[in-house]
């Protein structure tokens, strides 16, 4: 949950097809996988690993070093830890922009540098401008081995990625967003039980849905790298979430400052997320910080985090080409 503006670059993709080494794949009205719809339109892509903490994470190559990234929605840009920079070989220039996490922890300056090329699967973005932060807790808070950092929006939305939370499966357009294909995706995913959520961009660079809270409208950033559902206590609690109902009810977050951040457990009994119903809804709840749920914006305003779980549990497809996303129940 980060914010730095970076300057502009010119960034490119090559992506070698066909997909994974298929040959052709069968077009998307003739039956066939969402792997065959994207190998079907030209896409590169890359297989996604979950590991524990439920964190989505790519190997990449970085420059040619070989990296570990987390795939996160939630990251405006994309960030690389400045304790990988020497070993990736970056130069970090200093800028006065400084940033929190969700509980408005470590405010601290960025860096940015700029990356020759990330390659994930068959595909290699070149000229990617990254910025740089001291993310070291990245390992500690998801018990992976070393994270170099996390591929965030910017580049999602550039390059028209999809994201297969469920199939655990990252798709990359070399030609960008393409509307047609998005239309034509909608169609495909329709005619497999798929509901259509709309995505906004905000003004702070998240990705946000309609919401609602056991009947109370709302807004949620959709968070890839947040591995639950985080909400607002102040709004879960108004919106009839009793803290402590379920699980241990009472946990804390320990930041990289010292402070421990209380975190409660609860159930909604109705999540809704666009027109998608989640019954009995697991979340968790703690006093998000103000810049990241906008409560001073009366039209950007949103409840907190929709995270990991729901999403990989729905088998969320989120088309970040086409601002949108698909959830459906297990059959």
């Amino acid at each position: 949950m980060k914010n730095s503006p970076l300057g502009l670059a010119v960034a490119a993709i090559i992506c070698f097809t066909p997909l994974f080494g298929q040959a052709a794949a069968p077009a998307a009205t003739s039956g066939g996988t969402l792997r065959d719809f994207f190998a079907s339109h030209g896409f590169g892509g890359a297989p996604l690993q979950r590991r524990f903490g439920n964190h989505l994470f790519v190997s990449a190559s970085i420059d040619g070093r070989r990296t570990g990234l987390l795939i996160d929605t939630g990251a405006p840009i994309t960030l690389i830890d400045k304790s990988s920079a020497g070993t990736l070989g970056l130069s970090i220039k200093d800028t006065p922009v400084t940033a929190g996490g969700v509980f408005g922890k470590k405010w601290e300056r960025y860096g940015v540098s700029k990356v020759n090329s990330i390659a994930m699967g068959n595909c290699t973005i070149t000229n990617v401008p990254v910025a740089l932060a001291d993310e070291s807790d990245l390992n500690y808070y998801s018990r992976l081995s070393h994270i170099d950092g996390l591929f965030g929006a910017r580049e999602m939305v550039k390059f028209g990625m999809v994201i297969d939370c469920g199939r655990q499966q990252i798709y990359i357009s070399p030609t960008g967003p393409n509307a047609g294909t998005s239309l034509q995706l909608a169609a495909f995913l329709a005619g497999r039980g798929f509901t259509r959520i709309p995505i906004r961009l905000t003004g702070n660079r998240h990705f946000d849905v309609p919401a609602a809270i056991n009947g109370h409208a709302t807004r949620l950033i959709v968070d890839t790298g947040a591995t639950t559902t985080l909400l607002g206590k102040e709004i879960a609690v108004q919106s009839g979430i009793v803290p402590g109902t379920i699980g241990p009810g009472r946990l804390f977050s320990q930041t990289t400052d010292g402070r421990r951040v209380p975190i409660s457990a609860g159930n909604a009994k109705e999540l809704q997320i666009g027109d998608f119903r989640i019954p009995n809804a697991e979340v968790l709840m703690a006093p998000i910080d103000s810049a990241v749920i906008q409560s001073k914006s009366s039209g950007e305003a949103n409840a907190g985090l929709l995270g990991e779980e729901h999403l990989s549990f729905n088998f969320a497809v989120i088309d970040l080409g086409g601002m949108a996303m698909y959830l459906r129940h297990a059959d």
